[in-house]
């Protein structure tokens, strides 16, 4: 079993979090503790924390497992922490986590407990959990357990700070700090799940961009303009801009859609918003009626005096050969004038 951490619970709940945090879950063990007596809802010191969040809050450190006291052949220790070896390493670790919350729901984890800051604190901890795809499946099945959107605590002086909020921030901080537009995306599909819930409208479709790989783009819609032409143009000092937008362009595959927004943010779902759309196929001859093979994500970044504005490039690529790469004029145009543009690559 894992080596023991007084995490502020009973000796129990503490061997129990150890264990789920500790490589690959151990179920059958998990189901000993709980049948010692392990409260599968309980409290822990911290008001704004509880024994499944203290599991989820890091899960990405659980790929590690637990340290085995073996001797190393090749370093000078005794027990070196960074040698295989001396790893329980956790393959998958995304599956593991959205694993371990469907075991706790299924032994009564309960998501309303505490007036529902139990479901909103596993929902807040998601935010530094796995940093992959799987907290988008995770976030799904706290939500279908009735897990809400409010405060995860009733002491913090931020008091009106949500796990939505939370969300967007650590989104932003990918996109802007970390200039991984990947991971960011992924931030983004969780978003638009919580945007959803906030509407009051179907989630369940709403997914990673990755979703879309290997899909057959049947069609592509924008959403109408007005009396405005979807797609224009823009004068900039060095050069002109083509094929700009700010509305945003839904790629269509049987089954589901990739969305792509004037801030060149890319997720899926299966329900098309119901806003006016025109069709604009015809602008993208190469995409249309072709699969797409893959995503590749860069980063340019526009300097203006002190400020520094974070451009994504984000390329789709299709089995035909061609390319659709879309990024933003950030930085380069007054901010009321801010788009996405496009620019098709042939093969």
């Amino acid at each position: 079993m894992a080596n023991d951490y007084d995490y502020g619970y009973g000796d129990l709940e503490n061997k129990l979090i150890s264990l789920l945090r500790s490589g690959a879950p151990d179920f059958a063990a998990a189901e000993e503790l709980i049948r010692q007596g392990a409260d599968i809802n309980a409290s822990g010191n911290s008001d704004d924390e509880n024994i499944l969040s203290e599991i989820l809050r890091g899960y990405w450190w659980s790929v590690r497992g637990d340290t085995i006291p073996e001797a190393c052949d090749d370093c000078d220790e005794s027990h070196c922490e960074d040698c295989e070896h001396n790893l329980n390493l956790n393959p998958n670790l995304g599956a593991s986590m959205c694993a371990i919350i469907r075991f706790f729901l299924d032994h009564g984890f309960d998501v309303d407990k505490c007036n529902g800051r139990f479901g909103a604190q596993c929902l807040e901890a998601l935010t530094l959990s796995t940093f992959d795809q799987y907290i988008i499946e995770a976030t799904k099945l706290l939500f279908d357990a009735g897990a809400k959107n409010i405060p995860v605590s009733s002491l913090s002086d931020d008091r009106d700070h949500t796990p939505w909020d939370s969300i967007a921030t650590e989104g932003s901080y990918q996109r802007t700090c970390e200039h991984d537009h990947s991971l960011a995306n992924i931030y983004e599909a969780v978003y638009q799940i919580y945007q959803a819930v906030e509407d009051g409208k179907p989630y369940s479709g709403i997914d990673s961009y990755e979703i879309a790989i290997g899909k057959k783009v049947l069609k592509v819609f924008a959403e109408n303009n007005g009396d405005q032409p979807v797609f224009f143009s823009m004068d900039l000092p060095k050069f002109k801009m083509d094929n700009c937008y700010n509305r945003s362009l839904y790629f269509v595959y049987d089954g589901g859609f990739l969305t792509v927004t004037k801030y060149a943010d890319f997720w899926t779902d299966t329900v098309l918003p119901a806003v006016d759309m025109i069709d604009v196929s015809d602008n993208f001859t190469g995409i249309v009626g072709h699969t797409i093979k893959g995503f590749t994500y860069d980063h340019r970044t526009i300097v203006k005096e002190s400020m520094h504005y974070g451009q994504p490039i984000v390329t789709i690529e299709m089995d035909s050969g061609c390319k659709a790469r879309f990024s933003v004029n950030f930085g380069e145009v007054k901010k009321e004038e801010r788009s996405a543009y496009y620019k098709l690559l042939d093969a």
